[in-house]
């Protein structure tokens, strides 16, 4: 009788590990021993992150010099965090008035910016978290000289940890770390990120007990794909998993290969294959797997790393970066989407009794123009060169379009008077997240040029669940027939107006729901980059009348298993 033990989280990075079990416990306290003086601890901190920022720079040089400069990137941002000067001053603020010590202090502050972005409950944001504690964590290792994962794995192993950094997986050799399986950890956490591109098999999310119920050296199974992890496997399973990583390998082989077949049904049509993206770096992974243009650039980020607003200039700076990334191909750039469960350092929001239903996305870009036309201003001047789409976050009526046109027209009136090129054929789209937006799509679509449903946000607005209160998780079903039929009404207006729809949410990074989505009229697809070659084997899986057959099913369904039943029996034809 086997004594294997099957844990099940989130499959994070493909790939079946096998091996023994290392179990790494970073410190993550933020108590020490008691400071020295103010001046000794500060000069500690200052040459403590002078330090961490060498180690940092060695860790980008190495993936540079191994041809992985989209990866090196992260380790950009991670100078960048480290070197962000309201971390220091908030160091030194509790070194001084707190009394505290050097490692202590460097904790804390890093934990406060860490906890804001956790706040946020935008899983991509808040991912940032991670690196956060990642640099942090490299300080302080070298404030109190503790040892890094590359000092403990000195064996083969799969890793059991709360969290990683980037740099615990750069630092340690390749053959060493044979996979990994964390308490927490996103999907859009740069340590995952890595993890998939240098074809690491990791799971996370296994809960708060995980490393209680492990030990050091006791064998692990880690599947990567279906997000289990199996301790003390059996034989007969150890057998199975290695015959799937054979499968998987060929199956890796066959998509790198097809990444720039077209991603047309089998009956020919056509349907855009977009990816979602941040920075350049994740840019030039979606352009490495053939996106035909990013879908959804995320410009959030840019706002919240830092004390101050990005200016004008520095937002340029990153639209040309990506556009550049993306040679000729058209970007769609998401104006400022903030509020409800997103602040601002630099720009602090008023606490509201229900924040996602108050002052958020456009409404407050269109409140305060001072925030809304600096970014319209930059994205007009990067049309300039490039073909960049403009999409508003959070629209709810026509009214909210009007003023958002209106804003749009006096950043070209400013920008001609002032002699700067810029694009005068922007698109100007809106995204459908809320049921009144969907509901008045046909008037929506006169004025808009293009619509992008959100269907993270459309779900828990016309399901009335807030998708991050585990109590109500339950409800959050993408697939209830409630909200299949407003992006049906959504595609129909759209049509009717020769508006094109794209589903940029996460729906759309799901092959299992890619015939569904095409079957209500979905034309293009936006999903992270890693999903591309999956959708766009399922896009040519199927044919369109098969899919609108399906949708037509869906439609008429009543309930959500129902539906469920539908997607899973669908079969390409």
């Amino acid at each position: 009788m086997s004594d294997e033990l099957v844990l099940r989280g989130t499959a994070a990075a493909p790939g079946i590990a096998i091996g023994p079990a290392l179990l790494y416990r970073p410190a993550v306290t933020t108590t020490d021993s008691a400071a020295l003086s103010a001046d000794v601890e500060v000069a500690r901190l200052d040459a403590a992150l002078a330090s961490a920022d060498r180690v940092i720079q060695g860790l980008e040089a190495r993936l540079r010099e191994t041809g992985r400069p989209d990866e090196a990137e992260i380790f950009v941002a991670h100078r960048s965090l480290l070197a962000d000067p309201s971390l220091r001053d908030r160091a030194i603020t509790l070194i001084i008035e707190d009394r505290q010590s050097a490692p202590a202090a460097i904790m804390s502050a890093g934990e406060e910016q860490a906890q804001i972005l956790i706040e946020l409950g935008d899983p991509y944001l808040s991912a940032r978290a991670a690196d956060v504690r990642d640099v942090v964590g490299q300080t302080v290792r070298i404030l109190r000289g503790e040892q890094a994962l590359v000092d403990q794995l000195t064996l083969p192993a799969v890793v059991i940890a709360h969290d990683l950094g980037p740099s615990d997986l750069i630092s340690v050799p390749r053959e060493r770390l044979l996979g990994f399986a964390l308490v927490a950890g996103g999907l859009t956490a740069h340590a995952t990120i890595l993890a998939r591109a240098l074809s690491i098999p990791a799971v996370i999310g296994l809960g708060s007990e995980l490393l209680d119920q492990l030990a050091d050296n006791v064998t692990l199974a880690l599947d990567g794909s279906s997000g289990e992890l199996v301790v003390s496997p059996s034989p007969e399973r150890l057998a199975r998993l290695r015959g799937t990583a054979d499968e998987q390998a060929a199956r890796k082989a066959v998509l790198w290969e097809r990444r720039s077949f077209p991603s047309i049904t089998s009956d020919g049509h056509h349907i855009a294959l977009f990816a979602n993206a941040a920075s350049p770096a994740e840019a030039r992974e979606a352009q490495a797997w053939g996106a035909e243009g990013i879908g959804l650039l995320r410009t959030e980020l840019l706002f919240l790393e830092r004390p101050t607003l990005p200016n004008e200039a520095e937002q340029l700076a990153l639209y040309q970066a990506v556009a550049a990334e993306m040679a000729g191909r058209p970007i769609v750039v998401r104006t400022l989407d903030v509020g409800g469960d997103k602040s601002l350092p630099a720009f602090p929001l008023p606490k509201e009794e229900n924040p996602f239903l108050g002052w958020r996305g456009i409404r407050i870009g269109l409140s305060r123009p001072e925030i809304l036309l600096p970014q319209l201003r930059a994205l007009l001047r990067a049309g300039a060169a490039s073909e960049v789409r403009i999409m508003l976050p959070m629209i709810t009526t026509i009214a909210e379009l009007r003023q958002a046109r209106a804003l749009l027209a006096q950043a070209q009136a400013q920008l001609a008077a002032e002699g700067l090129p810029y694009t005068t054929t922007a698109q100007l789209g809106i995204m459908i997240e809320v049921p009144a937006a969907a509901l008045m799509a046909d008037a929506l679509a006169c004025e808009a040029d293009f619509f992008s449903i959100g269907t993270n946000d459309l779900t828990q607005y016309t399901l009335a669940c807030d998708r991050t209160n585990n109590r109500v998780a339950a409800l959050y079903q993408p697939l209830e027939p409630a909200v299949l039929r407003l992006i049906a009404m959504t595609c129909a207006a759209a049509q009717r107006h020769g508006r094109h729809v794209a589903v940029c949410g996460e729906m759309s990074g799901d092959p299992r729901y890619t015939a569904l989505l095409i079957g209500l009229g979905i034309s293009e697809l936006s999903c992270a980059p890693a999903a591309l070659p999956t959708v766009r084997e399922a896009v040519r899986a199927t044919s369109l009348v098969a899919a609108q057959e399906l949708a037509q099913a869906a439609l008429a369904a009543g309930s959500l298993a129902e539906v469920r039943a539908l997607v899973g029996e669908v079969h390409a034809t």
